[in-house]
């Protein structure tokens, strides 16, 4: 069930820039892709700008009913779901 779950969301739902949840890709990645796309903008002299935002404990404030209508709408359904 993991494994389907994670192959619909890879190739259905989540943008090339997640790098959480995909196999083969870990954090270590976006920091990579994320300082490469810095020094490219300093060697064009570009402006350069971030705003990072901790997430860690993002889950414990999502709203539950929303989070389950949002699984629904992408395909992801069943009686775990149900009250």
């Amino acid at each position: 069930m993991q494994n389907r779950l994670l192959k619909h969301l890879t190739y259905n739902i989540l943008s090339n820039e997640e790098y959480g949840f995909k196999t083969k890709l870990q954090t270590d990645n976006a920091t990579y892709k994320l300082t490469d796309e810095i020094l490219n903008a300093l060697n064009s002299k570009l402006l350069i700008c971030g705003i990072f935002c901790d997430l860690e404990k993002a889950y414990s404030c999502v709203i539950h009913k929303i989070l389950s209508s949002k699984l629904e709408f992408y395909g992801i359904t069943g009686n775990h779901f149900k009250p």
